[in-house]
């Protein structure tokens, strides 16, 4: 693992040298590397310099200065991903309270039993090294999602159409978490002061609700708009032709649901007629 080392804290030399020793055939086996520190003071100076490196720390509770829990409490604020260990001798409730409060994995009473040690420290690093992974596929979701958002953000982009009469405006503001999703907008000029209106929703969230929006992008105007606009559109055509459409292409995806609406707007006649399939158009 990248982060491959350990630091062990505690004010008595020979506890710290007792732990090496018990810990250096694992470690050689493991290829970690085991830092030391006297103090708590001491070891926040370390962790400056090899925070990054460092995925675990088991801190003596009672040191002379800076407690051990305290210590720990410090740690956990300024280096929130690291994983701790306390060993403790004593039944302080208090102490054992701030460690907890410091979200240690787990604390070891002295003496210890050294096959319970190495077992818990072990734990620690697997629970350390599934964290980081997971960090870093969240990051990588993170991005992929984003980059779905600003592609399907381009895709769905439309020329508003210029009327005298009326003033279009369309306002699309996805999950700021997810920065992409199942909504669908256009509005297409048909000439003479006519507007196709449409207005529609991919069930869920996220790049497949995204990816299913940008194939309906691609398909209403090239294999229906096109086709129909000479002959004249009506809404409960296109959404008979669209129904059809879906229901054959995403056969496989019987998961996913989506709704609908259509409009003509008449600027000559002044009227609005629409249908729709679960989706209001107002």
């Amino acid at each position: 693992m990248p982060e491959n080392k350990i630091l062990l804290v505690d004010d008595e030399e020979v506890i710290l040298s007792t732990i090496v020793d018990i810990l250096r055939s694992w470690s050689v086996k493991n290829d970690i590397e085991i830092l030391t520190a006297q103090s708590g003071e001491k070891a926040l100076e370390l962790l400056e310099r090899e925070h990054t490196n460092i995925g675990l720390i088991v801190s003596d509770s009672r040191m002379p200065g800076m407690k051990g829990s305290d210590f720990l409490l410090e740690v956990k604020k300024r280096h929130p991903d690291i994983i701790s260990i306390l060993l403790t001798g004593y039944s302080d409730t208090e102490d054992i309270m701030k460690a907890i409060k410091a979200g240690i994995f787990s604390y070891i009473l002295k003496p210890w039993d050294n096959y319970y040690l190495i077992t818990e420290i072990e734990k620690a690093l697997e629970v350390y090294r599934i964290r980081n992974e997971n960090k870093k596929y969240m990051q990588m979701i993170k991005e992929q999602l984003l980059w779905a958002g600003e592609l399907q953000k381009n895709l769905l982009k439309i020329e508003l159409p210029h009327s005298e009469k009326v003033v279009f405006s369309v306002t699309y503001r996805p999950l700021p978490q997810i920065n992409c999703g199942g909504d669908y907008y256009d509005i297409i000029n048909l000439g003479d002061e006519k507007y196709f209106t449409l207005i529609g929703d991919v069930s869920g969230h996220g790049i497949k609700a995204a990816f299913i929006t940008s194939i309906l992008k691609s398909i209403i105007y090239s294999e229906y708009v096109k086709k129909h606009r000479e002959s004249g559109i009506t809404p409960s055509h296109f959404l008979t032709w669209l129904n059809e459409k879906v229901c054959h292409e995403l056969k496989r995806f019987p998961d996913i649901l989506i709704s609908f609406s259509a409009g003509i707007l008449d600027l000559v006649k002044y009227n609005f007629t629409f249908s729709n399939a679960g989706h209001m158009p107002i």
